[in-house]
């Protein structure tokens, strides 16, 4: 371990560049910046001993890369200084410690270090969900490595907490500084294995989290207007959040508004008339989409919506539409298999005499 314990790397992306320790910072044993950012002579001994010792936080800082990669992200350089709090805060994170909380809720004030530590915890839930990952630029951890590691106690976890949620909860605990880092870092990278782990952080996050996906939506390209969609949905199709979702349902791509409907899954009225109204899109799939979605609104009009939505599929022949109005009237009303138009006539006024 003398070179685990010799040089800690702090990332400034998961696997961001290509070379020697691309898009890295070194720090010496006495925790002062180096000038080479290239590879201590001690690489290869000190990535099996971070491997065997993965749970430590030398360790897990020093994990820069990972098999899905992350698009290039630089917080800032960090002094000595807050190098110095950063690690503080992970060690007592690691250990339980009772000061953890204190140390962390004063990363938030410092623009910088909060962020380096938001990344610390997503490497943790990358590392912990991935299984197998891409260390410091080309070497990669062997396979059995990691099943031997993932078969080890979990020696800093309460009975019944996983390591990725705990770690999801304290990014979710450091509030704003760590929207910038998750949208950067996953939300918008180019392996959905990432973005799926943003939408779910950013759902933690929730109304911290709107502004900056507002601006992705208006200053984004499609791919990540698509992922921006499915984080609001996550986080709600209400207020602010409906009103972005209702703007990508008018965009010319396609596959953008099938993701804005499939967003307003779970929202009120006003998200649910917003689906009735893209029950008649231009584009056949965003058509069945909304429909899907409108399975999710147990109400009167939603139903008498699919009902009609139903109808003209037959009228025009369009069996996928009549198979998604089926779908979502058997999900809404919890029927075992499809029925005929005219018994779906009769669930709506069931619904409208109870006063739903």
């Amino acid at each position: 371990m003398e070179g685990a314990r010799a040089w800690v790397q702090v990332p400034s992306c998961f696997a961001g560049g290509r070379g020697r320790a691309s898009g890295m910072q070194v720090f010496a044993r006495d925790g002062s910046p180096c000038r080479d950012n290239g590879m201590p002579p001690t690489d290869r001994p000190r990535l099996r001993a971070l491997t065997r010792c993965a749970l430590r936080v030398a360790g897990v800082l020093a994990l820069a890369g990972c098999a899905a990669g992350l698009e290039s992200y630089n917080p800032g350089e960090m002094t000595k200084a807050q190098f110095a709090r950063c690690r503080e805060a992970a060690q007592a994170y690691v250990d339980r410690a009772p000061e953890y909380v204190v140390l962390r809720d004063a990363l938030r004030e410092d623009p910088v270090a909060s962020r380096w530590f938001v990344r610390y915890l997503e490497q943790e839930v990358v590392r912990v969900r991935e299984g197998q990952s891409e260390v410091l630029s080309e070497d990669k951890v062997q396979a059995d490595q990691i099943r031997e590691l993932q078969k080890a106690p979990a020696q800093f976890d309460l009975p019944g907490e996983r390591r990725d949620r705990r770690a999801i909860g304290q990014i979710v605990a450091m509030g704003a500084p760590a929207v910038e880092v998750v949208i950067a870092d996953l939300l918008t990278s180019r392996q959905e294995f990432l973005r799926a782990i943003g939408v779910e952080v950013l759902a933690g996050l929730g109304d911290l989290a709107v502004p900056a996906l507002l601006d992705l939506v208006r200053r984004g390209d499609s791919r990540d207007q698509r992922v921006a969609a499915r984080a609001l949905g996550a986080v709600g199709p209400a207020g602010p959040a409906l009103a972005a979702l209702e703007e990508l349902t008018r965009s010319p791509e396609w596959r953008v508004r099938s993701d804005a409907v499939q967003a307003l899954v779970g929202g009120g009225s006003a998200a649910r008339d917003l689906l009735i109204r893209m029950l008649a899109d231009g584009d056949p799939f965003v058509r069945r989409k909304a429909a899907e979605s409108l399975g999710g609104y147990r109400h009167a009009v939603a139903a008498a919506a699919l009902v009609s939505f139903l109808e003209q599929g037959k009228q025009r022949n369009e069996w996928p539409e009549e198979l998604a109005a089926q779908k979502a009237l058997q999900q809404m009303s919890g029927a075992a298999g499809p029925r005929t138009a005219a018994a779906w006539r009769r669930y709506v006024e069931q619904l409208r005499e109870g006063g739903v």
